[in-house]
Parts: structure tokens; C-alpha cells; sequence
């Protein structure tokens, strides 16, 4: 039998020697600048292992072990990120957060006409294992991907990914590309790349194309990932086919990474951009 190689996130709740009512508990609500709901931002404290996600509907529940009097921070890939102190989290039985639009310049590009895609990561060995990972509601596990560089310039036309199972009912992924400065990631696409999955199949093969000009730079460190971010109340698991490459896992919304000797199967490929 195959060794699956699970990897969940590790929510640190301090309950020991500390009385219930030291926590401090977030509800709220997260809407545009329209007053539109909006679906899983990302929330939570810059390199730590609280988060949740909002759900479909833009509502969140979190609970905060004492002794956090961070900001809290509110981000999704469409918007600008919003950070609220604490003094206002902390005494709002019912927090709205408003996120303003993020307003980004397209890229122009030219491509050439006989120019064919090519694969620019994701070539790689295949492991005898898989990668996976877990969770029921908001309380999801963490997005799992490869680091990578480019020698030239792309824009990207697809994202190939091989799922090898589902025990979800149904889940829907996020697809994210990130640029890479220090510890920061920063999404370099201004809408959301979703994905249903549902356990009808015995394994997925994603092929993805952006419905916008995802451009890639030389000489820049890039993080393409996946994560679950809707388990619809389910608890399950999702296992990708893995390959013998360093990969690097976010074990929480914001949280730290850590690397792993193998990565999830994923190839990202691109035309190059004519100078």
C-alpha cells in the first residue's frame, strides 16, 4: 500500500491554565466597498497558525487564544488588505469589514504566432506517494505548492493539476500564484481561480486557463499553490499526485511555511513574451 503523506493544519488553541472567557471570539461579516458579500478571504495574524476562511456568504467565526492583541488581517486576491486592530475587533460581538477594490493595471503583452506554450515548472519525478490535505467547514488545511523562477518572460496559458482522490463530498480549490518578496506572498492575478470537486471521480485532471494575463518575470522567486478553501460542512480529505521536488506548505492562512521533499503535482505553462 501506498504511504499517503497527510499533511493538515495545526491550530494552536492555548486552553490550559487559562479560564474560557480569556478568548476572545470574532464574528463578522466580510463585504466590498458595493456592501457585496464576499467569498473566502483569507483571515488571520502575519506568521501565526489561527486563521479561518470566510465562507461563501462572507461570514466568519474565529476564535483567538489570549494573549493575541495582533491585527487581524483580511485579504483576498481581488481586493486590498485590510488590517484591524485589535481594540476594535475585540469589543464588536458582530465585526463588518469593508475591503476596497484593488485596482491593477493590465499587463500588455506580444505573443508571437507561432509561438507554443511551454512548460515552465512542474517536470518532475513522480513519488511513491501522495500529498494531501484535510478539513471540515472553514477550519481547512493548508495550500501546498512548488517554488520556481523563470529565465525569461511568460504569461501564463495553463495550470495542469493531477488529483488522485477525493473523499469530500464536494470541495471547492483555490488555485493562487504568488510573487515571492522575503517572506511576504503577494497574488500576482486579480481574480480568483476556483475549482469543484466532488467524489464521483477516482482522480481529477485539472487543466486551468486564466481568464487574465498572468505575467512572469525573469530572475523573480514565484509560489504556485492549492488549497481547499470549501469543504461545504464536510469533512474530508483531497490527495494530489506528488513529485520528488521540494515543496513549500503554508500551514495556516498567513502562517509560516515549511518545506517538504515533495510537492504536489502541479505544472504551470506559458507563452514567451516577445520583447
Amino acid at each position: 500500500m501506498k504511504k499517503i503523506i497527510y499533511i493538515a493544519m495545526l491550530i494552536a488553541i492555548i486552553t490550559a491554565a487559562l479560564p474560557v472567557s480569556a478568548q476572545t471570539k470574532v464574528k463578522g461579516h466580510v463585504v466590498n466597498e458595493r456592501g457585496e458579500s464576499i467569498e473566502y478571504v483569507s483571515i488571520g495574524f502575519e506568521n501565526d497558525s489561527v486563521g479561518v476562511i470566510s465562507d461563501a456568504k462572507g461570514h466568519f467565526e474565529l476564535t483567538i487564544p489570549a494573549g493575541r492583541k495582533d491585527e487581524l488581517s483580511f485579504s483576498h486576491v481581488s481586493y486590498l488588505t485590510a488590517e484591524i486592530p485589535y481594540e476594535k475587533y475585540a469589543k464588536n460581538d458582530k465585526l463588518t469589514v469593508v475591503l476596497k477594490d484593488k485596482v491593477v493595471e493590465l499587463a500588455e503583452v506580444v505573443i508571437g504566432k507561432k509561438n507554443k506554450p511551454k512548460t515552465i515548472v512542474g517536470k518532475g519525478i513522480p513519488a511513491p506517494g501522495l500529498v494531501g490535505t484535510s478539513g471540515q467547514g472553514s477550519n481547512l488545511g493548508p495550500e501546498g505548492g512548488v517554488a520556481f523562477s523563470c529565465k525569461k518572460s511568460y504569461v501564463i496559458s495553463d495550470i495542469l493539476v493531477k488529483v488522485s482522490g477525493c473523499t469530500f463530498k464536494k470541495c471547492k480549490v483555490s488555485i493562487n500564484i504568488y510573487e515571492r518578496r522575503g517572506k511576504q506572498f503577494v497574488n500576482i492575478h486579480q481574480k480568483p481561480i476556483y475549482e469543484t470537486i466532488t467524489n464521483e471521480k477516482s482522480k481529477y485532471f485539472l487543466d486551468i486557463c486564466p481568464e487574465e494575463n498572468i505575467v512572469l518575470k525573469p530572475k523573480t522567486d514565484y509560489y504556485v499553490s492549492i488549497r481547499v478553501v470549501d469543504g461545504f460542512g464536510d469533512k474530508g480529505y483531497l490527495y494530489l499526485n506528488a513529485y520528488m521536488k521540494s515543496g513549500l506548505y503554508r500551514n495556516a492562512v498567513k502562517g509560516k511555511t515549511k518545506k517538504l521533499p515533495v510537492c504536489p503535482a502541479i505544472q504551470v505553462k506559458g507563452y514567451e513574451i516577445e520583447k
